[in-house]
Order: C-alpha cells, then sequence, then structure tokens
C-alpha cells in the first residue's frame, strides 16, 4: 500500500477552542475554576477545592510548594476510587496584604458563576472549601434562581478546619492590618460578631438538610504573630447539624491540607471521606437503576426476548464455588495488568475441560463487582441451543449493559422503536443495529468490562471472536474469555489491534482448590482418621490431572461405600482417564437390576434435547416415550444416572458435564447406554410428534368468537413439543422411513394449523422459518439415496416452501390475529399449495377463485409509471421512493406499494439517499442536491454542486451530508445550516504520480463505518482513501488485491462497486469488464472470493449478509456477500436492471428498469443463524440456486373499471385494450367478450342499471357507449343502443335513469342530460360550470323522477326529465360542523335505504387523508334546509379505508388494517362492525387503486390486475371462525360502536363508488387517499 500525508484531513471542522488558561506567574496558583482531572469515562461527580483565607487554588493543597505533592491533581487521579471524578480547584484573591473591596459575598458569586460556565460540569459536583465562601455560595445559589440548578446538584461538602462561628483571630488580624493603607472587608466577615458570620449560620440550617457535610478540625497549636495556639477551636470548625460527620485531624491550621506521602494518616482520613460520599454517589446511581419502573423492564425483557436472568446462571456457578477458591488468579501478573490496565484488552484464558473455568469466570465476576466495575457476563451452555447461540449472547449483553446504563437504556428501547421485529433478527443484524450503530458508540461514565465463559461451547465460535475482537478496538470495553482453546487456535484468521492476554490454566494452578474442595468433603465419608484423610487426599490429587470434574465422581463413588477397604479398593481401580471414568459408571449402570429402561431414557433426551428440559417437562415427556407412569423424576434421576445427570437450581434437567454428553455420543463408546445420534434425534422427535398429534393439540370444536380468545391449557410439554421439534428434524437421518411418515401424518392433520396457531401466539413465527428450511434440507438429504417422488414427499415438499410463505405473506396479520390460520389464511394461498388444497376447501368456509397462480409468487408488485424513466430508487422502514429522469420524485408505502406522496427535484434524479435515522432524504442530479425533511416532507434545503455526485451518505445523526463528486471533490454539508462546510479535492496530492490518469472519476462508493472512499477511474484499479486523514489507504486490484504501485489492467470497473454493511463492512465488492465479480477484504489488503456476473449494479442488504447485482439483460442475481456463493437467480424478458436497493429489513428486493419497478420477496432473504448444519449426510447436498422465470407482462390486458350484475351474480370488467368482459361468479374467470371500444383505448368507467338493464361504458378518450344486456339461452347479449358519444373532455361520470330514456354525462367542466330513444341520442339540457368543480351526481333514493347534485357545499335536486333545479338557490345546505371543513366531494353512494353515504377529500396537495360522511336520505326532498348528519355514524368513518357497497343492512368497507368489515344497527340502536377477513398485502400491493365490490349474493369482488378474484363466502366468516345464523355484536370479532337511531328495512339501491377529482367515478376509483396518475401496476 502505498500513503501519501493529507494537507488536511476531509472531515476537519472549524470548532471553537477554549483557550488554555495562563499559567500563573504566582506559585499560589490561577484565579478563577481550574480543571485538574478529567476522566476518559463520563464523570459521576465533579470534585471542586475552594482555598480559605490567604491561601491559594495550588498552594492551600501542596506541601513545600512542591508540585509533585499537589495531591487533587497527582495522587487522586491515579487512585482507582477517583477515576470516574472530575476535579476542579477554585482560586480568588483572598491575599490581606493588599487593598481589597471585595466581600465573602463577592467571592461566593464569583464561584457559582465559574460552576455555572464551566462546560464540563453537567452534573453533580461535590465541593470542599472554606466555609465563608462554600456556605455563602450555595446559599445564594437556593435564593438565586439563576443559580438554582447549581444547588440541585451539589451533595456533598468537607470543611477543613473551616471557622463557622468566626475566629478570634480575625479580629486580631484586622488590628495589625489597621496600619496598612485601605480596607479588607472579607477579613471584617471573619469576625466571630460579624454580620456575614450571623446571616450565614442563621440561613445554611435551613438549606442543608439534604447535604452530606464533612468537618475536619485541627488538634495541634500553630504559631503565629502575636502567640501560640489553635486557629480555629473545634467549637467552631463543627457545625453540630445530624448530618454532619466530624472527625479530628492531627495537624495544625496550616498543614491540615497537605501531606507527604499517600501514607499521610491525615491524607488517608481525608482522602477515605471523600471516597466514601463518591461511592454513595456510585450506590445511588446503581439503585436508580436497580429502580427502573417494572412496565420499563418488563417491555425491555419482551422486546429482548431474555427469559432468563443472567443472575441465575451466576448464581448456578457461584455454588460451586468454595470459600478461598480461585484466588490464585489476583497474584497473576497477567491478570493484574488486565484488570487494572485503562486501556481496552482481552484477557485469554484456555484450559482443558472441566478445569473450573466457569467457576474461575464467575470468581473474577464477584471480584470485579467487589472493586465497584460494572460487569456484564455470560456462559455458554451447548446443552442449551438456545444459549450457545450468538443471537442469544448479544441480547442479553444488550439487557445488561443498557440496565448498567439508562443512557443506553433509552437507546436501545429507541432502537426497537424504529425495529420492533429486531428481537427475532439474526445476530448480524443485532449486532449492526444494538452494537455496532449505538453501544458501542456511546461514551461510558464508567469502566465496563465484559466476561464471556465457555467460548468453545458457542456454535460460530469463531465468528463471535470476530465481533468481540471489534468491541475494544471502538470501546473503552475490557473483555474476559474463557475457552478450551487457546486465542491462536480459535481465530487464526483474525487480525486485530487490540492488547490480548493469553493464559493457560495448568494442573498446578487449580490443583490448590481442588485440595480446598477434598478437604470439605471429607466429613461426608464413612468415619476414618485424620491421617487416612490426607492420604485420600493425596491419592486423588496425584490422579486428578486438575480436573474437578473427575474428582467430584471419584468422592460420588467413595459417599456410597463404608469401609477403608472398600475406599482403598475405589481409589486403587479408580482411573485417571475421564473416559475410562465414565466406561466405569456406566458399566456400573449396567449391572443395575432394576431401572436401566429409564435410566436410557433420561441420557437420551438430555443429551439430545436442543435445551435442558424442566424436571416436570421431561416428566411428561418420559410417560409418552416409554408408555408408563413416573412417580417421582428428581428421585429416579438420583437412583438411576445421578453420577452423569444433575437437576440445577432451576430445576433444569443437565448433564454433569460436556464431555459426557460427547462420550455418550461417541461411535466408539461401547455401552447399553451409548447414544446414537440420528437414533436419539429420531426418538425425540417422534416423540413430538406424537404429542403434536393428541388430542391435548388439537383445535376446539367451538372456538371462541372473541377478540379476547384466550389460550388454551395445555401440559408443561407443550413449549419444547412445539418449538423444538425442528431440532430434531435436522439431526434424523433422511432415508427413516417411519419419520418421514409421522412427520407426513402430523403435518397433514388438522393439528398443524393447532402447532401454527401456538407458536404465532409465543411470538415464535421464527420457528415457522426454521421448520420450514429444515424440511427442505431434510428432503435434499433424502434425494441423494431414495428416490424424490411420493406422497409423503410431496406433502413435506410443499410445507417446506409453505411455512416460509405463510410467514413473509401473512405474518403481521397472523400475529395480529393468530386464529386466522384456521379459516382466513388457507384460502387465500395459491391452489397447489398445501394449506389451500388441505384447509381451503371446507363447504361453509372462505372460497377464493379467478386467480391463475398456482404456486407462490416471489414477485409481490410490479408498478408501472407510464411516460416516465426510472433512474433511482432508495428505501426506508416504512416507504420507498424512486427518482425518475424528469426530476419527479414518488414516495410509495414499503407495505402495500401504494403511492403516497409525489415531489419535484429541479432536474434529473441520479441518485436518492435516506439518513440513517431515516428523518432527512436527499436527491442528487448533475447540479443541484435537494434535502427534504420525511416527518413533513417540507424542502430543507436546494445545495449548489458542480459536478455529479457518485455517492452520498449522512454522518453525526444526520446532520452531515458527504458527497463524492465526479470532479474529484469530497463536499461536506452542514445540515443545520445548509451551508457547504468543506470542499477537498481528494486527487491533489497525487498529481505528480498519476498524471491526468484521475481526471474524471467513473463511479464511487463510501463505507462509513471504514471510513473510506473507494473511487474507480476508466483503466485504473480501485483506489481507496480514507476518509478523516485524507491518505491515499491503497489500490486494489482484481489479480492480487491491495498493493503499492499502481497498474494499468486490461479489464476494468463497469460502475458495480459497492461496501458491504454491518459485520461485513471490511468487504468491498467490484463487477469488471469482463464478467468477473471481486470481493476484497480491506483489512487483510487480500482477494476474498470471485465468481462471474456480468453485473452492471450492485447493492448490498442492510443486514450485511446479501448481496445483489444486475445485469444488462434484466437478470437479477442474489450472492452470499460473505462467500459469493450464488443463492437466486430471476431472469426476465425486461432487458437492463437500472438500480437495484434493498428494504430496511432486508427481506425484500426492489429492481428498477425502464418505467418499470418490481418489488421482490424471495424466500431465500429470509435466512436463520439457527439452524443446525451438523448432520453427517449433508455433505453431499445440492447448493443450486433458486431459479425463477418471470415472463413479461407487456401483452397482458390489465382490467380497468369493473361493476356487479346482479343477475348473473358475475362482474362486467372494462380492460385496457378497450374491451368489456363478463367475469363468472363459480370460476372467476373472463367467460364472454361482450362488446369493444377503439382497440387500444382503457375502459375507465362502467355503469350497469338492472332495472333498465344498460350498461354504460366509457373510455380514455371520453367516448361514451351504452349497451342493452341481455341472456338469450346461454349466452349474454350486449345490444348497443344510440348512445355513442365522445364527449371531448375528461368524463367524471356517467349515470342511467330507472326507465332507461336519459342519460347524464358529467365532467368538471360542464354537465349534459341526453335522452335515450331506440331511433335517436340527443342531448337535451346542460349545465355550465363557471370554474372547473369537483362534485358529484347521485340517483335519489326514493323519488326515481329526481337526481342529486352534491358539491363541496351543498346538495341540490334536479329533475330527470328536464335537468330543471327543484331545490332552491341556497340549496341542502351541508352543516358546517367538526365533519366538513374545507373537504370537496370525492364520490357518494347510496348504502342502507335511510343512510346517504358520502366520502370528501382534501382540495390541497395532500391527497392521502380522506374523510368519511354520513348523511339522512330522509332530508332529500325539495323543500329541506339541510341534508342532517347521521353523527351516529361517526365512529365508523374513522375505520373506513375504502367503502365496498351495502348488503341488505350492512354497510361493507375496507378498514385501515385491510380487513374486509360489515356495519349494521342493532335492535337497541347500536353500531355492530364485524371484521371478517383481511386481503393479503400482496394483493394490495398489486394494484395502483382498488377495485372492490360485493354482489347481490354476498360475495366480495377484488381486480388484481388483469385478474379478478371472488372471494365467496368472506362475509359469513369473522376474525375467530364461522359466522352462526342470527350472531351479531361481539361474536365473530365484531364490537359495538355508538348509538345508532332505528332505520327502514330494505335494501337501498347503489351508485358506483366514484374516482378521484377530475376522474370517472366507478372505475379505477375508491381508494381513500389514492390519486389517479400515469402511475400503474402489473
Amino acid at each position: 500500500m502505498n500513503s501519501v500525508p493529507p494537507s488536511r484531513s476531509f472531515l476537519s471542522r472549524s470548532l471553537p477552542k477554549r483557550p488554555p488558561h495562563p499559567q500563573p506567574e504566582d506559585p499560589k496558583g490561577p484565579f478563577g475554576l481550574t480543571t485538574l482531572y478529567d476522566p476518559a469515562s463520563p464523570a459521576i461527580a465533579d470534585l471542586i477545592f475552594v482555598h480559605g483565607l490567604g491561601g491559594g487554588s495550588q498552594s492551600t493543597w501542596t506541601k513545600d510548594l512542591n508540585s509533585n505533592l499537589f495531591w487533587p491533581k497527582i495522587w487522586l487521579p491515579q487512585d482507582p476510587g477517583f477515576q470516574d471524578v472530575r476535579i476542579h480547584s477554585f482560586g480568588y484573591n483572598s491575599n490581606w496584604s493588599k487593598e481589597s473591596t471585595l466581600h465573602v459575598h463577592d467571592f461566593a458569586k464569583s464561584l457559582l458563576g465559574a460552576i455555572q460556565d464551566c462546560p464540563l460540569i453537567p452534573r453533580s459536583p461535590s465541593v470542599c472549601g472554606i466555609f465563608f465562601l462554600v456556605k455563602r455560595a450555595y446559599i445564594l445559589a437556593k435564593q438565586f434562581s439563576e443559580f438554582e440548578s447549581i444547588s440541585q446538584r451539589v451533595h456533598s461538602i468537607f470543611f477543613l478546619a473551616t471557622p463557622h462561628r468566626g475566629s478570634d483571630l480575625a479580629a486580631l488580624l484586622s488590628r495589625i492590618l489597621a496600619v496598612c493603607s485601605g480596607s479588607r472587608p472579607f477579613v471584617e466577615d471573619l469576625h466571630r460578631s460579624s454580620l456575614a458570620t450571623k446571616s450565614i449560620n442563621d440561613e445554611f440550617p435551613h438549606h442543608c438538610q439534604d447535604l452530606q457535610l464533612f468537618s475536619f478540625y485541627e488538634t495541634l497549636p500553630m504559631n503565629y504573630i502575636a502567640g501560640k495556639g489553635l486557629v480555629v477551636e473545634p467549637d467552631s470548625a463543627v457545625l453540630g447539624y445530624s448530618n454532619e460527620r466530624s472527625e479530628l485531624v492531627n495537624a495544625d491550621h496550616r498543614e491540615i491540607c497537605k501531606y507527604l506521602t499517600k501514607e499521610d494518616p491525615n491524607y488517608l482520613t481525608i482522602r477515605n471521606a471523600l471516597a466514601s460520599a463518591i461511592g454513595g454517589l456510585r450506590t445511588k446511581e446503581i439503585m436508580l437503576k436497580q429502580e427502573v419502573g417494572k412496565e420499563q423492564r418488563q417491555l425491555f425483557d419482551h422486546l429482548l426476548e431474555i427469559s432468563d436472568g443472567p443472575e441465575d446462571d451466576l448464581i448456578a456457578v457461584d455454588l460451586k464455588r468454595l470459600r478461598g477458591s480461585c484466588q490464585w488468579i489476583l497474584e497473576r501478573k497477567n491478570f493484574l495488568s488486565w484488570r487494572d490496565s485503562i486501556d481496552a484488552g482481552v484477557y485469554w484464558i484456555a484450559g482443558k475441560p472441566a478445569m473450573g473455568k466457569s467457576v474461575l469466570s464467575g470468581y473474577s465476576i464477584k471480584h470485579l463487582r467487589d472493586r465497584g466495575t460494572d460487569v456484564a457476563f455470560y456462559f455458554f451452555n451447548s446443552n442449551d441451543k438456545v444459549k450457545a447461540s450468538i443471537t442469544y449472547f448479544l441480547r442479553s449483553m444488550a439487557w445488561q449493559v443498557a440496565l448498567i446504563h439508562p443512557e443506553i437504556l433509552d437507546l436501545v428501547v429507541g432502537v426497537f422503536e424504529k425495529n420492533p421485529q429486531l428481537g427475532k433478527a439474526d445476530y448480524r443484524t443485532l449486532w449492526r443495529k444494538l452494537f455496532h450503530d449505538t453501544i458501542l458508540k456511546v461514551k461510558l461514565r464508567r469502566p465496563l468490562v465484559w466476561i464471556v465463559d465457555a467460548l468453545d461451547e458457542c456454535k460460530n465460535g469463531s465468528e463471535l471472536v470476530t465481533l468481540l475482537m471489534k468491541v475494544p478496538e471502538t470501546s473503552q470495553i475490557r473483555i474476559l474469555l474463557t475457552s478450551r482453546n487457546t486465542f491462536a487456535n480459535q481465530n487464526q484468521q483474525s487480525r486485530t489491534t487490540i492488547k490480548i492476554i493469553c493464559e493457560e490454566l495448568s494442573e498446578q494452578d487449580t490443583k490448590e482448590d481442588i485440595s480446598l474442595y477434598l478437604k470439605s468433603n471429607m466429613d461426608s465419608l464413612s468415619t476414618i482418621g485424620e491421617e487416612a484423610r490426607k492420604d485420600i487426599v493425596s491419592q486423588i490429587l496425584q490422579k486428578s490431572n486438575g480436573c474437578f470434574l473427575w474428582v467430584s465422581l471419584v468422592l460420588q463413588q467413595l459417599k456410597q461405600v463404608h469401609t477403608s477397604t472398600d475406599i482403598a479398593k475405589i481409589l486403587q481401580d479408580i482411573p485417571a482417564d475421564m473416559d475410562e471414568l465414565y466406561s466405569q459408571i456406566l458399566e456400573k449402570m449396567s449391572q443395575a437390576l432394576y431401572g436401566k429402561t429409564i435410566a436410557q431414557a433420561i441420557l437420551t433426551w438430555t443429551v439430545c434435547a436442543a435445551r435442558p428440559l424442566t424436571t416436570e417437562e421431561l416428566s411428561f415427556a418420559l410417560q409418552i416415550d416409554i408408555k408408563d407412569s413416573i412417580h417421582d423424576i428428581e428421585k429416579s434421576i438420583i437412583a438411576t444416572c445421578g453420577q452423569l445427570v444433575y437437576v440445577d437450581s432451576q430445576s433444569r434437567v443437565c448433564m454433569v458435564h460436556q464431555t459426557a454428553r460427547d462420550f455418550l455420543l461417541r461411535s466408539s463408546t461401547v455401552s447399553e447406554f451409548a447414544i446414537d445420534r440420528k437414533e436419539g434425534h429420531k426418538r425425540l422427535s417422534m416423540v413430538c410428534l406424537e404429542y403434536l398429534m393428541s388430542e391435548e393439540m388439537k383445535a376446539p370444536r367451538q372456538r371462541k368468537l372473541s377478540v379476547n380468545n384466550s389460550k388454551k391449557e395445555r401440559c408443561a410439554f407443550v413449549k419444547y413439543a412445539c418449538g423444538a421439534v425442528v431440532e430434531h428434524i435436522t439431526f434424523v437421518s433422511s432415508t427413516d422411513d417411519d419419520f418421514l411418515s409421522a412427520l407426513a401424518a402430523f403435518l397433514a392433520s388438522l393439528n398443524v394449523l393447532s402447532w401454527i396457531e401456538y407458536l404465532v401466539q409465543n411470538g415464535d413465527l421464527s420457528c415457522l422459518i426454521q421448520t420450514g428450511k429444515a424440511l427442505g434440507k431434510f428432503l435434499q438429504r433424502r434425494s441423494r439415496y431414495m428416490s424424490p417422488f411420493g406422497k409423503e414427499v410431496v406433502l413435506l415438499d410443499s410445507w417446506a416452501t409453505d411455512l416460509v410463505r405463510l410467514v413473509t405473506k401473512f405474518g403481521k396479520k397472523l400475529s395480529a390475529s393468530p386464529g386466522a390460520i384456521f379459516h382466513l389464511i388457507p384460502p387465500f394461498c395459491p391452489p397447489e399449495t398445501a394449506p389451500r388444497k388441505q384447509f381451503g376447501g371446507a363447504s361453509r368456509g372462505i372460497s377464493v377463485v379467478g386467480l391463475s397462480a398456482a404456486y407462490w409468487d416471489d414477485c409481490l408488485a410490479t408498478i408501472a409509471i407510464q411516460h416516465q424513466q426510472l433512474c433511482a430508487i432508495a428505501c426506508a422502514k416504512d416507504q420507498f421512493v424512486i427518482g425518475m429522469t424528469t426530476g419527479k420524485i414518488i414516495l410509495y408505502n414499503e407495505i402495500t406499494c401504494q403511492e403516497t406522496r409525489t415531489f419535484d427535484h429541479p432536474e434529473i434524479v441520479k441518485k436518492l439517499q435516506f439518513g440513517v435515522e431515516e428523518g432527512v432524504l436527499a436527491a442528487a442530479g448533475t447540479k443541484f442536491i435537494t434535502v427534504w425533511d420525511t416527518s413533513s416532507w417540507q424542502l430543507l434545503y436546494t445545495l449548489d454542486i458542480a459536478q455529479e455526485c457518485m455517492a452520498l451518505e449522512f454522518v453525526d445523526n444526520d446532520q452531515i451530508l458527504i458527497g463524492a463528486a465526479k470532479n474529484n471533490c469530497l463536499m461536506i454539508w452542514d445540515l443545520t445550516t445548509g451551508v457547504l462546510s468543506d470542499s477537498v479535492n481528494w486527487t491533489q496530492d497525487l498529481s505528480s504520480q498519476y498524471g491526468h490518469s484521475l481526471r474524471r472519476p467513473m463511479t464511487a462508493a463510501i463505507c462509513i463505518e471504514s471510513s473510506l472512499l473507494a473511487v474507480v477511474y476508466r483503466g485504473q484499479e480501485i483506489m481507496l482513501w480514507e476518509i478523516e486523514s485524507g491518505a491515499l489507504y491503497g489500490t486494489y486490484s482484481k489479480e492480487s488485491g491491495a498493493h503499492s504501485s499502481p497498474r494499468n489492467n486490461s479489464a476494468f470497473v463497469t460502475g458495480g462497486l459497492v461496501f458491504g454493511l454491518g459485520v461485513n463492512s471490511h468487504l468491498l465488492v467490484a463487477s469488471y469488464s469482463d464478467g468477473e465479480l471481486v470481493s476484497f477484504d480491506i483489512l487483510e489488503g487480500s482477494i476474498r472470493d470471485r465468481t462471474l456476473a456480468y453485473a452492471q449494479n450492485l447493492a448490498c442488504s442492510p443486514d450485511g449478509r446479501t448481496l445483489a447485482a444486475g445485469d444488462a439483460s434484466g437478470t437479477i442475481l442474489l450472492y452470499d456477500l460473505e462467500t459469493l456463493k450464488l443463492i437466486y437467480r430471476m431472469s426476465s424478458d425486461d432487458y437492463g436492471v437500472k438500480a437495484l436497493a434493498f428494504s430496511a429489513d432486508s427481506f425484500r428486493l426492489l429492481d428498477i428498469r425502464g418505467s418499470h419497478c418490481r418489488v421482490w420477496d424471495p424466500t431465500v432473504l429470509v435466512r436463520q443463524d439457527n439452524l443446525d448444519e451438523e448432520n453427517s449426510d449433508t455433505v453431499s447436498v445440492s447448493t443450486a440456486p433458486q431459479e425463477m422465470r418471470l415472463e413479461s407482462q407487456e401483452e397482458v390486458s390489465q382490467v380497468t373499471s369493473m361493476i356487479p350484475h346482479e343477475e348473473s351474480e358475475g362482474v362486467f370488467c372494462g380492460k385496457d385494450d378497450g374491451t368489456v368482459w363478463l367475469y363468472s361468479a363459480e370460476s372467476g374467470l373472463a367467460i364472454q367478450n361482450l362488446f369493444s371500444h377503439s382497440h387500444g383505448v382503457s375502459i375507465i368507467h362502467l355503469s350497469y342499471d338492472h332495472t333498465s338493464q344498460i350498461l354504460s361504458s366509457t373510455d380514455s378518450s371520453s367516448r361514451v357507449l351504452a349497451h342493452n344486456i341481455n341472456l338469450q339461452g346461454s349466452l349474454w347479449q350486449a345490444k348497443k343502443t344510440t348512445v355513442d358519444q365522445r364527449f371531448g373532455v375528461a368524463v367524471t361520470q356517467v349515470i342511467t335513469n330507472t326507465a332507461g330514456t336519459r342519460i347524464l354525462i358529467s365532467s368538471n367542466g360542464k354537465d349534459v342530460l341526453y335522452s335515450v330513444t331506440a331511433s335517436a341520442f340527443k342531448a337535451l339540457h346542460s349545465k355550465q360550470w363557471a370554474e372547473p368543480t369537483i362534485h358529484c351526481w347521485l340517483k335519489h333514493p326514493i323519488n326515481d323522477d329526481q337526481i342529486i347534485l352534491l358539491t363541496a357545499e351543498k346538495a341540490q335536486i334536479y329533475s330527470w326529465t328536464s335537468l330543471e333545479q327543484l331545490t332552491a338557490e341556497a340549496g341542502l345546505s351541508l352543516p358546517s360542523s367538526e365533519e366538513f371543513g374545507s373537504q370537496l366531494i370525492q364520490s357518494a353512494n347510496l348504502c342502507t335505504n335511510d343512510t346517504l353515504f358520502v366520502i370528501a377529500s382534501k382540495s390541497s396537495k395532500d391527497q392521502s387523508t380522506t374523510r368519511v360522511f354520513f348523511r339522512s336520505i330522509s332530508s332529500l326532498t325539495t323543500n329541506a334546509p339541510q341534508l342532517t348528519p347521521l353523527k351516529s355514524y361517526l365512529p365508523l368513518a374513522t375505520q373506513i379505508r375504502y367503502f365496498i357497497g351495502s348488503l341488505h343492512h350492512k354497510i361493507i368497507f375496507l378498514n385501515h388494517e385491510a380487513w374486509i368489515c360489515s356495519a349494521e344497527p342493532n335492535p337497541t340502536g347500536s353500531l355492530i362492525v364485524i371484521r371478517h377477513f383481511f386481503i393479503p398485502s400482496d394483493w394490495l400491493s398489486a394494484v395502483t387503486e382498488l377495485m372492490i365490490k360485493v354482489t347481490s349474493r354476498g360475495d366480495i369482488v377484488f381486480v388484481k390486475r388483469h385478474e379478478v378474484a371472488f372471494i365467496k363466502r368472506g362475509l359469513e366468516m369473522s376474525e375467530h371462525g364461522p359466522i352462526s345464523m342470527g350472531q351479531r355484536g361481539s361474536s365473530g370479532g365484531g364490537g359495538i360502536l355508538s348509538p345508532l337511531s332505528p332505520g327502514r328495512s330494505g335494501m337501498g339501491r347503489g351508485f358506483p363508488f366514484g374516482g378521484s377529482p377530475g376522474k370517472l367515478g366507478g372505475g379505477r376509483g375508491g381508494l381513500l387517499g389514492g390519486r389517479r396518475g400515469s402511475s400503474g401496476y402489473f
């Protein structure tokens, strides 16, 4: 690598710097407040030293004026008790030899001002000084509001020989000074009878009750001018208050605060008193932490999913430790060096199994805590799969650190508020979000130590080591690790700059502890003499080899014999080797006459269980396993296998040690108790499956139809059986037909839905994903040896995909309503999936027809933006944005893919970048960068740029924007002011070395985590600069990685250049012109991997795990970033992937090409760290990537309008090719092409009158046709009428009268009434609007001869015959109320025949808020003054997202949570709302604007791009099951809203739901808050 020293840092800032305090010429020290020590970590307190009369800020505290004896500055900062204390001294002019006009009051105010102005004092100071000054200062702080905050922060005051009641020597001093010129008021204040003394002593007791006071008095006389004696008598030096602690000091007045050595008893007296007060502050803070509110603690536990507190593990370990053991570690220089170091580092302890490393870790925790050090710890346990995972380790450490440091707690809770599912994320995401981005960036106020035990029992331990090495690199956290392996063996490939101290335990280290353990247990042996005991201890020590476990097992055997002969025999026969000892124990178990069956079962369950079972869980499991009852499981364990298995303090059944587990699983172990791994896991999984198939797991026949449906009570084994069966699938032999049959039987049963419901109720969606992946791997392994055919294999193969898709497609709805899995989800799965086949065809259940997709589709949505070319895309947590060549930027909802807002950039949009906190968005072109506030979407800044920005990044909580431009400049903007704070040419020092080759870069990438800028020039290698220093970090070639000398290459980077994120931020990936994709390890300076891809665009997922590559042919490739292993390939007929972006959760991928944006959610993006790969028959499993081919949909005609046909129960649909079809309600398919408009002209509106049977259709050219629809035989005939009119302006509505003799065509500018006869079609009357006005026409619900006009201000009634206005000019007013405001009518519809349903949308640019209103139909008369509001419907209005229609007395609508709901009045006048079923989110994201209708039979019809879905019997279902006849109210998921006045019975006539302003109603309209534009979905 070559490195060029920069002229200045890229990120240099002009920060105001405090001028250095002038060094005093006077040896007494400087005046004012001087900071003597500022700890690196945040201070627990501030200690301020204030001198007395005639003293100085330094001389008062310094022996013999020797600066090395200035103890507040030299000694205290080195004292461990003060390393988190900030120390100051305060000086003032108290020299009595000079004239002064100042009083003590003046000095006190000066002290307060200095404290208040000091930027280093943010919290409570402990103050030390002379009473006149400090007491007066404290009184002033209490009395004056400007200093009130200081008084609240004072904790303690220390008085050293302070004359609280004045001093007689002050009067003498005054007389002496009287011969000198000038006054000295502050001396007068010291008189016993002075007003200042009296005033202070009167006021101070009223203010100091909450303080800790310490008073020290002198005991030795001092020589002064007029004699010898005590300067301050004890009665004056002590206050006598109840909150005061007084103590003598063996010194005179001058020497009471000056010391020669740290061992001076006087110094220790003062030092210990100060340390006591500081310790009290620490204790108080710890208690405050412990008093974190119960609710917040429970919330925090829930967020991090911490089920067992780490203290339980510590208690269990500490119980094994004998008093006095492990203390040898305190004599180790390495340990002490690590413990006492102020620098972060790692202390690595390695040792053989069972040498007591965990007990040593427990002792280290206790020792450090006793010294006042904060400790977070973790004990890995390979017997518990959860506690052996990195994920749970990170959650536990975050939990502990946050509770130790409240400021971190707030930050972590904030992270979870932004990422609610973070607790279920993999460890890479947890590391990045919680540690890398949050915890490790906090400057801790006190030292923190992590102790991590049994690293060798962590799954993926080498990966954890890599993470742990980053902790002290980026923080002041010190780490102690224990492992069987040394650092060199554990982490051979890791490079780190931190100090690692390695220690290997020897037999000698533990010998003393073992001896102590033996001596403490000798009393439990049979009566033997003292000499015999010593001999036993000696023999055991000699054979122990430092192994505590071996000693423990030997003692257990000795306790079972009762004679000296037997003891001698055991000691002679006992093998020193652990394996031989285990063999001996198993041999004795084999000789037992009874209990071998249960012993074998206990050992198998304890060894193979995914986690330690409780005694209650194990008891249930064994009774299913051995088909026998067990009376006392703990006694059974002790009696049959007590030397190998024990019950811990939490009632968990555990192996005595990992070595015992390993021995039983070893293939060379010869014993009837030896365990075959595959057979053991099969045994456990078969028991789990038997339980899951049992009656207890069956769903109740009559489910409680209530939102608060309680969980079914089940036995203790349910949690393990449901959650752990997946863990065993991974280990069972794939050729085992019995297991395959049992698994298939379970998946084919209704109990599989109960299993899913239980997991969802307990928040374990990840288990469904794990199980799906485990099933897939099981079948992959099986295909190596067995035929991949058969009914059972097909079933497992289907569920392998379906379980993952149930989570990705329905996860949020499932979590909210777990019972939905029984009735509401299976019908919406594709027809060829297992849930649909098995549970989606119930005769009374929901049925969905009309959709062609037989299997799950990875393409979630396609957004088509007509007449636009897309060129940039970016994703945030809940939204994504697309930028276009025209400068238009469209914002979309991330879940529904619905457009929510548009705004404009002044030119082509080249780059889009959300802030780290997602509070800002930057859009960059060639000349400007616009910065937007994402909360209000207000434009914050428009920034000028000289050249196009190739890369943009936000830093410093989004307050700084960094851009790398094509003029070789790194630009830095301060977003608090919008000013360009710096612009640095990164090539300015390289011109001589590279000449003109660095003239114009092709592309660049910025990595904030590594502080690197990567730039590519044509024909050159990749060049990296350090952003902080500006130095050239190195050049990288695809042949050799990093090197020092530049060279030209035949293959060059084509534009694909991206850094990894999170834990993989050290990786840089580049795509070359010869097709190679190369990943570089920046830390190693090496090439990590390479593969062929021919990629033009690259993107890295936020979790740092997946790399997406798009090529010119339209193919998208997904790679595992760490290995560049191809995991997914998607081919498409659409060419040229322009850009790629991952969603914030990394589960979706978005691409733009041409005028389309596609949203993908392939299952390969859902990764799980908890899937175990330790399977012996997985070596040859195929790793071929998943393939998907997406055919072009350009030729598929989209449905653009829809209206139900009541007679046929089908629907009429208009398409974008100009055709009108009839769709069958039975099949959901198009059964007849009725007629056509001009080819390629979209049908944007359909209106059908069932009385006259006239179907009106309007196309995008404003041509209106009308047809009579009649059934002739088996076919429907569409007979064209005389209506064929091209209106000339955009038609917003077409409406026909009941007789079919009149038709009204409406636009925003005019309305024309036409006469329709068999022979003619002519205009009768027209209504011109002075200016374009949004309005809506509606048939009169009672009088067929009348028609209603609605505007924002009023309603008017007109005659159908002549369009004559029948109401007065004032019309029927719409009362101004809290409802309406300045709304514009968007559309209207008749519901039940006593209610008028009205929708209004805002007229401003913000169309996202739609308001819904209800008006009484009974007020629709020509002489009525107003349309009467139905206020009882007001609560319902807030729930409606989209009005669907009415059925009998019910209003049918889609709510904001995507549930299809109904509302109807009950006999008491209340409004009943029932949630029936939900629309899948991918349906909602697949359409531009919603088209949903309800047929007269109750079917819900949903238009999904080019298809029409009929949802049958959906309104007969509720959130919790079928609705029985007459069922209302709370049953079926319903709820009672506000009272409703009774209305008339009968069914009202409906009018097609209208569209957005300026567009046709009844077509694509109806989505509340939606807008018609050029966007569309395919």
